[in-house]
């Protein structure tokens, strides 16, 4: 979880997946219109940590290897918005029938870890008050200058894009 965390915003060009889309960008047309930004952070942060300087998962087998990663990009893909309700509904499911998580199965785990990503994701919120004023000036700057891109571009506005 801790590598999913650290690079869940690796090389974010601090727009959203809508805009990629709307001006057929590169990664937008790499990833199919499909959680374009969350694949990219994935995809680049593993082209770096698979450099030999880097590569500290070298030493894991194969099979275990194939795993780890594939539990950290299904966890970064969880950060999507668009996947928000459908793993919503995944979880509430198991929780209200009292299908507790049996943490031998491994969608089980998958799902809690997804959803302990999610909440980490959004959890400026609950920071002490001056680090979330930071980051709530940082993520209005950056919405706002994806604003003023769609404008120069007669993009309509992105919601809460528009100065």
């Amino acid at each position: 979880m801790y590598l999913a965390a650290l690079i869940h915003d690796y090389d974010h060009p601090g727009v959203s997946n809508n805009f990629l889309i709307q001006t057929n960008d590169r990664l937008a047309m790499l990833y199919n219109d499909k959680s374009i930004l969350e694949n990219h952070h994935c995809s680049a942060a593993f082209n770096v940590l698979i450099q030999p300087k880097n590569h500290f998962l070298e030493s894991l087998d194969r099979k275990p290897y194939k795993l780890f990663r594939a539990n950290v990009v299904e966890m970064v893909l969880a950060t999507d918005l668009t996947q928000h309700f459908s793993l919503l509904t995944t979880f509430k499911k198991k929780v209200n029938a009292f299908e507790w998580f049996i943490l031998d199965w491994k969608d089980d785990r998958l799902t809690l870890m997804q959803m302990l990503m999610k909440c980490a994701d959004v959890s400026n919120p609950t920071k002490a008050w001056p680090l979330y004023q930071e980051w709530i000036t940082r993520i209005t700057e950056e919405f706002f200058n994806q604003g003023d891109r769609e404008s120069a571009l007669g993009l309509p506005f992105s919601p809460y894009c528009n100065r």
